[in-house]
């Protein structure tokens, strides 16, 4: 009976802490509605304070990740199904509503100050495709890293979660993981 409380708190906890995620989002307006001004202004590389913002999203979108991620490996650890398939289901949603507009902007993959930081947020980003079984879309994310980052391979990035590598080293790892599950 014990075990069984401690399983319903667990859940609870974890949806309060999906509701708390899904309430700091960060709304984006499609471009359609936007005057071609300000679609351009969204494209260009910020400085000062808008730069500043732009960091603290990357740095919470990162902290956000580290968490999930380390939420996914205890449930797995635990072989709770059917929480694993509610987080994941949260988890991929906050990826599409969150995350991947924050990693649309292509000038913060270039800018000094902020691509080690982007880096990071893609890379545990394709890690979670691939522990939510989307081997299609973390691919595509492996691609756009590659991308993004041609001639960077030696660039410190924090891959696996907790240890650092270079983003060469990070790909590899990742592309080897994709295969062996």
């Amino acid at each position: 009976m014990d075990r069984r409380r401690r399983t319903g708190r667990a859940r609870l906890a974890l949806l309060a802490a999906a509701l708390a995620f899904a309430a700091c989002r960060t709304p984006s307006v499609p471009d359609a509605l936007l005057a071609p001004e300000e679609v351009a202004a969204q494209s260009q590389p910020l400085g000062g304070q808008s730069l500043a913002q732009c960091r603290q999203e990357l740095e919470r979108a990162w902290r956000d990740m580290v968490h999930l991620h380390v939420t996914l490996e205890s449930l797995r650890h635990r072989k709770d199904r059917n929480g694993l398939v509610l987080f994941s289901g949260f988890v991929d949603a906050y990826m599409g509503t969150h995350l991947d507009p924050l990693l649309e902007p292509e000038w913060q993959s270039e800018h000094p100050e902020l691509q080690g930081l982007d880096a990071n947020v893609r890379l545990v980003q394709a890690e979670m495709l691939m522990q939510l079984r989307s081997p299609q879309r973390m691919q595509r994310a492996l691609d756009e890293i590659q991308r993004r980052y041609a001639g960077r391979g030696d660039m410190l990035v924090d891959y696996p979660v907790g240890a650092q590598s270079t983003l060469a080293e990070a790909i590899e790892t990742l592309t080897t993981r994709k295969w062996r599950g």
